[in-house]
């Protein structure tokens, strides 16, 4: 029994909310303990009222058939225990109000902190993340990984291509669904780099249990130098990639994804929706909604965050990309219900796919 309460002491869980990391999960966490504090009193309460009942007042030896003093209540005492619940009913709803409706816009304390705002769009089964500029105007498409700068307001506009979904990242703040034909708001902020694991908290269809993401927390001019690049277009098409290029075709991937390039002709027709934008698709360490990683194959996903720099580029890479290969050639043999085909690549295939891109950075 004791191993078995004490394996509920970890805190260190890639997705616990007792470990917050954000001011919205903080003050969670603050109002989770708040309850639970005033559940541990009238728990004890109860308990010792019980107790006391039952050794003072239990059927005696030889008295068996007795029967107690009977009485018609006490009046003082029955109104005492209707008010205090109410009390405490009140008590504990009126700051959780407050703290729900506090979730989908920053406080004014935060008005003269610096502020992002991200939509994002759930899929069957990932994520897209639109950013937007300061004007409102989309800057920026990426997918699954969400970057965010530490001790910034982050406000999500969050909707769903789909079905209905459900955003969170429990170290940063709660869940908010995410509805079709609506869009839904929340806000977080971080205020320690890492990296921190979330999931579609909603029920959404075969892979929703596949259905997560990543949030890397960076210093503000780590984030800047990242978001620098991904207002880029991918690189220049090489010679080198143009195997790997054809294959992208042929399998009429450019028909689902996007390759934005610097001329109209370098990825031409590479302008689906269907997935992921795979833009800077080389420079992401995870495949398929975080499904998989491009750390060796035989290391699990915990594994494989535990004890990461914030920055994705010195995180570690299988050079043979055995998860990258695998997800190419049988989607939906990783991921079921997944819309991407199985391919069926030859090796020669895969490998030039794999290298074209691992080389869109």
């Amino acid at each position: 029994m004791a191993v078995v309460l004490l394996s509920g002491c970890q805190l260190a869980l890639p997705q616990s909310t007792l470990n917050p990391a954000g001011d919205v999960a903080q003050s969670q966490q603050d109002l989770f303990l708040f309850v639970f504090w005033i559940a541990v009193v009238i728990f004890i309460g109860v308990q010792g009222f019980l107790t006391i009942a039952v050794l003072k007042y239990r059927s005696r030896r030889g008295h068996e058939s007795d029967v107690p003093p009977q009485t018609h209540g006490n009046t003082p005492l029955e109104i005492g225990w209707t008010i205090a619940p109410s009390l405490i009913v009140i008590a504990i709803t009126i700051p959780t109000v407050a703290g729900i409706g506090a979730t989908y816009d920053a406080p004014s304390q935060y008005a003269d902190d610096p502020s992002l705002t991200i939509e994002v769009v759930g899929h069957q089964w990932w994520w897209e993340y639109r950013y937007l500029d300061e004007n409102g105007d989309l800057d920026f498409i990426t997918a699954n990984e969400l970057h965010i700068p530490v001790d910034t307001v982050i406000n999500l506009k969050l909707s769903s291509n789909d079905v209905i979904h459900s955003f969170s990242v429990p170290r940063l703040a709660g869940s908010r669904d995410v509805v079709p034909g609506r869009v839904n708001r929340m806000w977080l902020n971080a205020t320690e780099t890492g990296v921190y694991a979330g999931q579609c908290k909603e029920f959404c269809g075969d892979s929703h249990a596949l259905m997560r993401t990543v949030a890397f927390a960076r210093e503000s001019a780590d984030y800047e130098a990242w978001a620098e690049n991904e207002r880029q277009p991918a690189v220049d098409r090489t010679a080198a990639m143009d195997a790997g290029w054809v294959v992208f075709q042929e399998n009429a991937c450019r028909g689902c994804h996007t390759i934005e390039g610097a001329t109209e002709d370098e990825y031409e027709l590479a302008i689906g929706v269907t997935g992921p934008n795979l833009s800077h698709f080389g420079s992401r360490v995870t495949i398929a909604a975080n499904t998989l990683h491009k750390g060796p194959a035989d290391m699990n996903m915990g594994a494989f965050f535990e004890d990461v720099p914030t920055d994705p580029d010195f995180m570690q890479r299988d050079p043979a990309a055995e998860n990258l290969k695998r997800w190419l050639n049988n989607a939906p043999d990783v991921k079921p219900g997944t819309e991407m085909p199985d391919l069926d690549l030859t090796d020669q295939q895969l490998d030039d796919l794999v290298f074209f891109l691992e080389s869109l950075k």
